[in-house]
């Protein structure tokens, strides 16, 4: 008897463990290439102008299946699962289990929904139309013969289903009839993102013509949305490079546009942190002007750094890493010599490549004012150490854990990486030529 009583008390503490959590399932197809298709998707949460990744989830590859576990923290908010160009919106509650299948921007929602994801679910339903000639592999055959009756039919429907959410959830209804007139405007814009286009100016529909000719960023609420700066790159991008057949940059083309300051700005910002300008330090110069909060220009003297370190002249930033044996070595330290710094990695064979040559040329400059200074971006300490050790390489090895100043500022992605400061710190190559190449030997010598 005790024994069944114990059994009942654990299915019941079972369940109320699990009435406090909810979860989503399904199937989330995307192509990525004929007969090739993503391997994961992501769970997100609202940021400043986009979506900030709270989880990775992999999916099955036999069948693109997923589940995903929500903790109390994303429960009665708005949240997001698939990719930052395929969003889908959910809303659950303690308790909640839902289906979520995608297939090229076609999806279901499926369960015992609450009154927040039947929303979710009826505006994707009403939306699969016009989503299908943006998100589709034929979107681009499909969108010439039917972009400008399928655009036209939803204008009215979008309208009423908008004026028509009452889910008594007042924060919630406010946010979301604000989001998806702008979720239209992006599906809208969708298919001109694949390359479709008109061949002349007088085809454009009505509906995206006014959208050029009215849209001045004025809301600051619009950096609310999980695509708010992914909507004045969109809308940028159609209307003066596709519209206009303007030349230059997006963002050149539509930060003056941005008639809000405050969002001017972080537009700016965003573009930068993203990479997505062209000529670092040009568009910092242009660009700081905007800046109108003391927030906003610490954060743009952190780019005008960055932009100085990457050009001739300008000034390293320092960095302080560990060694093998844990003390902490800095950059200035080196202050009075010429500095190599490589980047690397003990998985990266072009790094491994090179290391003989980079010897050679350690031994070349001994004895002479010239650093040599390692950097390790693997995540694996007793790896790296290894083989550190059992190689017996020379110079100054760190270890960076792949994070920090080296990742955040240097913005090194790719290795092997070869940087080249003189002895005032100031940069002669950001992106050196390699140890393998006589020519970086002369440029060494000819700093000292």
């Amino acid at each position: 008897m005790k024994r069944v009583v114990f059994f009942m008390l654990l299915l019941a503490l079972s369940a109320a463990t699990q009435a406090q959590h909810a979860n989503i399932k399904g199937k989330f197809i995307r192509h990525i290439a004929p007969k090739q298709y993503a391997d994961r998707i992501y769970f997100f949460r609202a940021g400043q102008g986009n979506v900030v990744s709270l989880s990775e989830i992999m999916l099955n590859k036999d069948d693109q299946s997923f589940k995903i576990d929500l903790s109390k923290n994303d429960l009665n908010e708005i949240r997001y699962i698939g990719f930052e160009d395929e969003l889908y919106p959910v809303y659950l509650h303690k308790g909640e289990d839902i289906t979520i299948e995608a297939n090229s921007g076609q999806v279901s929602y499926q369960g015992n929904l609450s009154k927040e994801n039947k929303v979710f679910s009826g505006w994707f339903d009403m939306m699969a139309p016009l989503r299908r000639l943006g998100y589709s592999m034929d979107a681009r055959s499909l969108a010439p013969l039917h972009y400008d009756r399928t655009l036209d039919s939803l204008l009215t429907p979008v309208e009423k289903f908008t004026g028509n959410i009452k889910t008594g959830n007042k924060a919630f209804d406010r946010y979301v009839k604000y989001m998806l007139p702008y979720s239209f405007r992006m599906d809208a814009l969708a298919p001109f993102m694949r390359a479709f286009e008109y061949s002349k100016k007088d085809q454009y529909p009505a509906y995206i013509v006014n959208l050029f000719n009215t849209e001045k960023f004025e809301d600051q609420q619009l950096w609310t949305l999980p695509f708010g700066y992914n909507y004045i790159q969109n809308l940028g991008f159609v209307n003066h490079i596709i519209y206009k057949s303007e030349m230059g940059s997006t963002q050149d083309l539509i930060i003056p546009e941005i008639s809000n300051d405050h969002l001017r700005a972080e537009f700016i910002l965003k573009a930068l942190d993203r990479g997505e300008y062209q000529g670092m330090s040009a568009y910092v110069a242009r660009n700081m002007k905007y800046m109108i909060t003391k927030d906003q220009q610490d954060r743009m003297k952190v780019f005008e750094k960055r932009a100085s370190l990457k050009e001739p002249g300008g000034n390293w930033i320092d960095f302080a890493y560990p060694d093998a044996n844990g003390k902490i070595h800095r950059l200035s330290d080196h202050l009075g010599k010429v500095v190599l710094i490589d980047v690397w990695a003990t998985w990266c064979r072009p790094c491994i490549q090179e290391q003989p040559a980079l010897e050679e040329l350690e031994k070349a400059f001994e004895g002479k004012d010239v650093a040599f200074i390692s950097v390790s971006i693997d995540t694996e300490k007793d790896k790296w150490k290894k083989m550190v050790e059992d190689k017996k390489l020379s110079g100054l090895h760190l270890f960076s854990n792949n994070e920090g100043i080296i990742i955040k500022d240097y913005e090194v992605i790719s290795v092997p990486r070869f940087i080249l400061f003189d002895k005032e710190g100031k940069t002669v190559m950001f992106d050196a030529i390699r140890p393998s190449d006589p020519k970086l030997k002369e440029l060494i010598q000819s700093k000292l």
